[in-house]
């Protein structure tokens, strides 16, 4: 099993790559098409969805989040 460390660096530049701006009213359908690409992207390197919940918590808040801050990041 991964330490919350790697998975957390795993996470990271997964969230790097991944999310971008989107209008906040499409916030929800963006939050779950991220939430199966990190998951999936996950699985791939040995992280379950438990791994990831432990070390990040939920990962829809936690995309939420991370949403959220991009917006608020000048392009």
């Amino acid at each position: 099993m991964p330490s919350s460390a790697d998975i957390e660096a795993f996470v990271a530049a997964w969230v790097a790559s991944n999310v971008r701006k989107v209008p906040r009213a499409q916030w929800s359908s963006e939050v779950d098409r991220l939430a199966a690409g990190l998951t999936g992207d996950a699985r791939q390197q040995g992280i379950s969805g438990g791994d990831l919940n432990r070390a990040m918590g939920d990962i829809d808040d936690y995309l939420d989040a991370q949403l959220e801050a991009s917006t608020s990041v000048p392009d």
